[in-house]
């Protein structure tokens, strides 16, 4: 996934070039929502982004340890981190019921 694809709390300032890497995946989820057309959605904490101390909406196959993240928020901003996670799974939620 690329970089560029991750919404970010600095939304429209150009990025710097070099790569964030994503999620250790030994990293303990902060909160799992759940399950989605095959898909586990959830949060992790992450107070080493080059950002500083973040929030990272995470999506991963349900039946592996890696996960991509989506969204990455300030810290203090939880409470929407966890409405984007609600959103993603809900529409992962649709997307699985369609088929």
């Amino acid at each position: 996934m690329s970089d560029d694809n991750v919404i970010r709390p600095a939304f429209g300032v150009p990025r710097t070039p070099a790569p964030e890497p994503e999620p250790d995946p030994a990293q303990a989820p902060l909160r799992v929502f759940g399950t989605g057309a095959g898909h586990r959605v959830g949060l992790i904490r992450d107070p080493s982004a080059v950002e500083g101390d973040v929030i990272r909406v995470v999506v991963g196959p349900e039946d592996e340890r890696g996960v991509e993240t989506v969204a990455l928020l300030p810290a203090d901003a939880e409470t929407e981190a966890e409405r984007i996670g609600f959103a993603i799974l809900r529409a992962l939620e649709v997307v699985e019921g369609a088929v």
